[in-house]
């Protein structure tokens, strides 16, 4: 069988709704307007907190995101504890500035912090056709996930969703050592294949500088997922790309 390596965020599994979703939450708890503009404004404070962060590029937080950072796994996360203890007072910081920001009181920072991480672990979800279209194209195909992040977060994910028992393997860069978009990241895809003599069908992701990236350093073709099916993204030279708004229209498309 040929191999599909699929991303997870936003792919798979939703993050930016999710996010969108928990941030609105936790706002609400502390009856602050949670408006699609007021979260705007939250989340670009989450983005330039973490921009400034000393350990914004350290191991596998490399790849991680200024909103995911602030639902980390507290325990069992492989970091060391000056980076786990710096992770827990970035989140108290964040919150105090969105809740200054919108004239809230800053003193509720810590509750805010905890309102988040359990808005946002509880919106763990599958996007919309994404079983269906693993079940369609499990038929014909190995499925592998290729994930940027945190190796605990990540499998969490996985496990919450139930998508472990639908992968034939996992490679995360936290464990690979290096981002999807660094050619390392593609050595290792390419010496599993070879291991398990499979070769690629399609490498399916939302990223073109991640995805599309790992597609153009493998020599692989892919189908990037974007919103209307159709985007300019830059494409790595020699890589055929397909678009498609879903899991679900890959599943379609897909004729290997």
């Amino acid at each position: 069988m040929n191999v599909l390596v699929l991303d997870l965020d936003d792919t798979l599994v939703d993050d930016i709704h999710a996010t969108r979703e928990s941030v609105a939450q936790a706002l609400a708890l502390e009856n602050l307007a949670a408006d699609s503009k007021v979260v705007d404004q939250a989340l670009s404070h989450i983005r330039k907190m973490w921009s400034r962060h000393p350990h914004r590029h350290t191991g596998p937080l490399t790849s991680v995101s200024g909103w995911e950072a602030l639902w980390l796994p507290t325990t069992g996360s492989g970091l060391p504890t000056a980076v786990a203890d710096s992770l827990e007072i970035h989140a108290i910081q964040v919150w105090g500035t969105i809740l200054e920001s919108l004239r809230g009181d800053p003193g509720q920072a810590i509750a805010m912090a905890r309102a988040f991480r359990a808005c946002r672990r509880r919106a763990v979800r599958l996007l919309p056709g994404v079983e269906s279209g693993l079940e369609l194209l499990g038929r014909k195909h190995r499925l592998w996930v290729a994930t940027n992040g945190l190796p605990a977060q990540q499998r969490m994910k996985i496990a919450v969703t139930g998508l472990e028992a639908l992968l034939d393997r996992i490679l995360i860069s936290g464990e690979v050592g290096v981002t999807k978009a660094e050619p390392g990241f593609a050595a290792t895809v390419g010496r599993s294949l070879r291991q398990d003599g499979q070769q690629v069908c399609l490498i399916v992701g939302d990223s073109a500088s991640q995805d599309l990236r790992l597609a153009g350093n493998g020599g692989w073709p892919a189908a990037h997922i974007c919103p209307e099916g159709e985007c300019a993204v830059d494409t790595p030279r020699g890589v055929a790309v397909t678009h498609a708004p879903s899991l679900a229209q890959v599943s379609v498309r897909c004729d290997c």
